[in-house]
């Protein structure tokens, strides 16, 4: 039974490592590298959950001497020309695609008129290399010569251990980026920052899905900017239509499994990645408590 057991796994393994090497041929820009320059030698990352205003609120000293990283649609709100942050990343593809459902499109516009507008300090943008082939978000934000825009590999890379270790070295490829929390802590794992912390990653959306009578599956995804309006919608596929249940369930166990790829890569490093979020459902990585935290 073991041998059988074994050969299965490396029959998968196998498996994971051909289709990865597919990817990687056919949809990686092998000379990508991030920007090695940083401020400080640790990061922050700041998710969109419900609880980030809060925390920001109760422990401003918290973002003291650190690198401040935001995602998705955290430039517009209030918070962006407050704390000012030196990196942006996003990973959503309905932020540059043209073929997608009208509400998408609206909100990509309005994201990159902010930040258009808004950003008057260096600002290091990450998005993915398959966005450089669609222009109207570039378009919008190429009269602010204070972005400046980087691209990244998120090609999926699976298999054996010592084959997604060097895909990762080299930035080819990275974890199953399901959620925007994955790039931003490769990149972060890539220009090699000492401590990594993670602020805002609520991530406790299993409580927040319904089904409706006519069995469309609804996800009230709430953020810190939407707390009180935000409403249960279907969850998109790249933009359109709607995931059912299984297709919804399978995307969060998809990130929340990634997440421990990145932690075992992060151990590998050497860099420790501390979530700081009181209450999330991100289990991979240790725990502080910010009343704890000495600045």
């Amino acid at each position: 039974m073991k041998i059988l057991l074994f050969i299965q796994e490396h029959l998968r393994k196998f498996y994971q490592f051909l289709e990865s090497l597919v990817r990687l041929l056919l949809l990686s820009k092998i000379s990508l590298k991030v920007n090695r320059r940083k401020i400080h030698n640790d990061c922050l990352i700041l998710g969109n959950g419900p609880s980030l205003m809060n925390d920001i609120i109760s422990y401003p000293d918290f973002l003291e001497n650190k690198d401040l990283i935001c995602v998705n649609h955290f430039p517009s709100t209030e918070l962006y020309e407050k704390i000012k942050p030196g990196l942006f990343i996003t990973s959503a593809p309905d932020l540059w695609l043209d073929e997608i459902d009208e509400r998408f499109v609206n909100q990509s516009k309005l994201l990159f008129d902010n930040m258009a507008s808004k950003t008057n300090w260096p600002l290091e943008f990450y998005i993915p290399y398959e966005a450089k082939k669609h222009k109207r978000w570039q378009n919008q934000l190429v009269s602010n010569n204070n972005i400046k825009i980087n691209y990244y590999n998120n090609i999926p890379v699976e298999g054996w251990e010592w084959f997604k270790n060097l895909c990762f070295n080299i930035e080819w490829g990275m974890p199953r980026p399901h959620n925007v929390m994955i790039p931003s802590m490769m990149i972060s794992l890539w220009k090699r920052y000492e401590t990594i912390y993670l602020l805002g990653t609520d991530h406790n959306w299993l409580k927040d899905i319904s089904v409706a009578d006519n069995n469309d599956v609804l996800i009230n995804q709430k953020h810190f900017y939407d707390e009180k309006t935000s409403k249960g919608l279907p969850l998109d596929k790249r933009g359109k239509g709607k995931r059912n249940l299984a297709e919804l369930l399978h995307k969060f166990m998809t990130a929340f499994s990634s997440y421990f790829e990145v932690r075992a890569y992060s151990d590998y490093l050497g860099v420790k990645i501390l979530n700081a979020t009181k209450g999330s459902f991100i289990d991979a990585f240790d725990r502080i408590q910010l009343k704890k935290v000495k600045v």
